[in-house]
């Protein structure tokens, strides 16, 4: 075999291999710093547990900031983005955060290098999509704001235990207290666990109708490692049953510790 004949059959490797995971060099620019690149999902693709997929490499540079999105009318897109070396380890990933089941992803990369994007369906359906990624224009500088004012809240703490001799609702143990709130102001309430078995769960009613099925405000896990926290602003001064329960009918036995403040 001749030195140019061995040279032309590398090259025709080396296509053929990119071909099989698509290049930026396919790519259609548009006009809003867009690029798109067709694909198709076809019993060729590679499979990953049944689900047909295809890659795709570009480059990304540091600190700049991208937008990713697989759009298609065949089937229900899904993105996987990582870093094209050998751990192939995923930095992000998306099913539905674009229009309809579309894939979306915002991504700005720590490091510059080669990216691998892989479209995949979200089932063994096949067929046509467009991977688009566009350039976003870099964040703002954070505000530094100044204040136009302040609140003092003045929190009363109250100490409580939900026992199998409370009033019982759908199956939850309540306990049920009596506030009078001013209209227009804001009230903060929070309702921390102070046994394990507890998932405090906070609704608020207008004491004229607590035993409603809808409740003006609640929450359950805003508080953070299960506790409930809650804002909400009375339309109108009157009293109000803040009502200390947990999330389910076997989680609303325990401790807890109640705190509740008004803005002056």
């Amino acid at each position: 075999m001749t030195g140019t004949s061995r040279m032309k059959m590398e090259w025709l490797a080396m296509a053929a291999a990119a071909a099989m995971i698509g290049t930026p060099a396919l790519a259609q620019t548009t006009g809003k710093n867009e690029r798109q690149f067709p694909g198709q999902l076809d019993s060729k693709s590679p499979k990953d547990d049944d689900h047909p997929y295809q890659v795709r490499t570009m480059p990304l540079e540091a600190g700049k900031r991208y937008a990713f999105s697989a759009e298609s009318e065949d089937f229900d897109p899904k993105m996987r983005l990582s870093l094209a070396d050998d751990n192939d380890e995923e930095i992000a990933k998306d099913d539905d955060s674009g229009d309809g089941t579309d894939a979306y992803i915002e991504f700005a990369p720590a490091q510059s290098g080669t990216y691998r994007v892989r479209v995949s369906s979200v089932g063994d359906s096949k067929g046509d999509y467009v991977l688009k990624v566009r350039d976003l224009p870099p964040l703002p500088a954070p505000l530094r704001p100044t204040a136009s004012g302040s609140s003092n809240f003045v929190f009363k703490h109250y100490s409580g235990a939900l026992t199998q001799t409370d009033g019982e609702i759908r199956g939850r143990r309540v306990d049920d207290y009596l506030f009078r709130f001013e209209g227009g102001k804001q009230v903060l309430i929070s309702m921390d666990h102070e046994d394990d078995d507890l998932d405090p769960l906070l609704q608020v009613y207008p004491a004229a109708n607590r035993q409603g099925a809808d409740p003006i405000a609640g929450d359950d896990d805003s508080g953070g490692r299960m506790n409930a926290f809650l804002s909400f602003t009375p339309e109108e001064s009157g009293d109000y049953i803040v009502r200390a329960t947990g999330s389910t009918s076997d989680r609303s036995i325990g401790s807890y510790r109640l705190r509740v403040g008004q803005q002056p």
